[in-house]
């Protein structure tokens, strides 16, 4: 298994490294082990059994995910965040949640970079929506998903000869890439009850979560 692999590997750096090191490699274990949770509980595009669901911190999904955009694809990006702090917790999974805004700031970053004059630059922004109501997954009654994350980058804009179908499979305009990221994220987002959409000009791209809050029925007893 190669993910046993990297997992051993990073507990040996850990266990030789720099006080200020540790930290880093702790990263590579946790992602590793969210790595192989993901795998084990879900085919992205062909499983469709419900997460997980239940109350989280959302600013610390998303901290979570500022500290490996910012050792990984956002490393030379100006990374900022603005936060509610009266946000009530979400409902969610973390694993998927955790993806679902690594994919947004993966592809933030990489439209910054796009640049190429050192100005690249990407936000993370919290807010309360009120009265946003959608049906949950699988025909479950109505529900509030005022939640709002957004994910903005000052990159070059999406193309728009892509924009009305970008989050089907195989759509990118990456030489190299997949076109998996954002319907994977569609798909993780639809799953959880949410709403998704984007809007994007030359110099600002804005990618829009809605998400659930949890309520008291949704704490377990």
């Amino acid at each position: 298994n190669p993910l046993a692999g990297i997992r051993g590997a990073a507990q040996l750096l850990k266990s030789g490294a720099k006080a200020e090191d540790a930290p880093l490699a702790q990263l590579i274990v946790d992602e590793t082990d969210r790595v192989r949770r993901l795998v084990d509980r879900m085919e992205a595009f062909s499983d469709d059994a419900l997460p997980s669901l239940s109350p989280l911190n959302i600013h610390q999904i998303l901290d979570r995910v500022r500290a490996l955009a910012a050792n990984g694809v956002a490393d030379g990006l100006s990374l900022t965040e603005q936060y509610d702090p009266s946000l009530p917790p979400v409902l969610g999974d973390e694993d998927q949640l955790i993806q679902i805004f690594l994919n947004l700031v993966k592809n933030a970053a990489e439209a910054a970079h796009a640049r190429g004059d050192g100005r690249g630059a990407i936000g993370i922004y919290t807010a309360y929506r009120h009265g946003v109501r959608v049906r949950a997954a699988k025909g479950q009654a109505l529900r509030g998903a005022p939640l709002e994350v957004r994910v903005i980058d000052n990159g070059p804009g999406v193309p728009a000869h892509l924009r009305e179908h970008l989050f089907q499979p195989f759509v990118t305009s990456k030489a190299n890439g997949a076109g998996l990221g954002l319907a994977l994220v569609s798909k993780l987002v639809a799953a959880h009850g949410g709403l998704l959409d984007f809007e994007s000009e030359p110099g600002r791209t804005v990618f829009r979560v809605l998400l659930p809050i949890s309520t008291e029925e949704d704490v377990p007893a």
